[in-house]
């Protein structure tokens, strides 16, 4: 029978909404650190971080948050290196910065890949197929790439489990839970060998349970991302009160035609009318 470790790590209280990778790292890590992390039961996203007593504690307002008499903490892989302890973090300076190499890298390059393919199948992003290709893109580059370093080894790091581990499983988890069936599961044996290795580590399913792995690639989801985005009511315009019809104006009389001046008759000369003389006056 398993008999957990004697409490050798920090207490405190985790801030943070349910079922995301970042704060079930956290409780992992503390499993194996002995820590006691207790998640806070009042903590509404959006709500509980925008007040000022919680930025009075974590300036930034984000989560996954730790408080603990030790010190406050708003960062995941800085919480979880604390809970976790020094086993978890790497007993020297190269080999801690190993670890740290992989936790960033999959936290810029697999985890961001892995959002865009599973958010539409969530219905919380719409089935933008360029994005989803992109993504699918990137995240074969990152699996190839560990498929070949994982060849000859068991561990991410060194001969025993480390955050390294724990972080890259649990952002892949919903990817090998979700799309990467058996057909693409053969493309990465060595990633996968490794993954059912620590995904079934005692101290991740006590935190997460089992972890099934996909029988059939989940799809878009139209309902569910039209339930999650209901389109806003149109708002009905109030009704404006005809005004009553005008009587159409009558067409204005046309205007009389102006009369034209009377040419004047040009004046007769005197006499004009009398006939004219014989009388020829050269030959007078």
């Amino acid at each position: 029978d398993f008999v957990m470790p004697a409490p050798s790590g920090v207490t405190g209280t985790l801030y943070t909404y349910p079922n995301i990778p970042r704060a079930q790292l956290i409780q992992i890590a503390a499993e194996y650190g002995g820590s006691k992390v207790t998640v806070a039961s009042n903590f509404t996203m959006g709500v509980t971080n925008q007040t000022p007593e919680f930025a009075a504690k974590f300036p930034f307002k984000q989560v996954p948050a730790f408080e603990s008499s030790a010190g406050n903490i708003g960062d995941t892989f800085a919480i979880a290196s604390l809970v976790g302890g020094s086993a978890l973090r790497g007993d020297d300076e190269v080999t801690r910065c190993q670890i740290t190499q992989f936790m960033n890298q999959a936290e810029t390059s697999l985890f961001p890949a892995a959002c865009q393919i599973l958010y539409p199948c969530w219905g919380l992003m719409p089935n933008n197929k360029n994005v989803i290709s992109k993504a699918r893109e990137q995240f074969d580059g990152y699996m190839s790439a560990l498929e070949g370093y994982l060849a000859d080894k068991t561990y991410l790091v060194g001969e025993a489990v480390t955050l390294a581990d724990l972080t890259v499983a649990m952002y892949l988890r919903d990817m090998y839970n979700m799309i990467l069936d058996e057909g693409a599961r053969a493309k990465y044996t060595n990633v996968t060998r490794w993954f059912t290795t620590i995904i079934n580590q005692d101290e991740v399913t006590r935190v997460i349970g089992t972890t099934a792995l996909c029988t059939k690639p989940a799809q878009f989801d139209a309902k569910l991302f039209a339930a999650n985005h209901p389109k806003p009511a149109k708002q009905e315009k109030p009704k404006q009160e005809q005004k009553p019809k005008e009587a159409a104006n009558p067409k204005p009389a046309a205007a009389p035609a102006a009369e034209q001046p009377k040419k004047e008759e040009k004046k007769k000369k005197p006499f004009a009318d009398l006939a004219q003389p014989k009388l020829d006056m050269d030959s007078f």
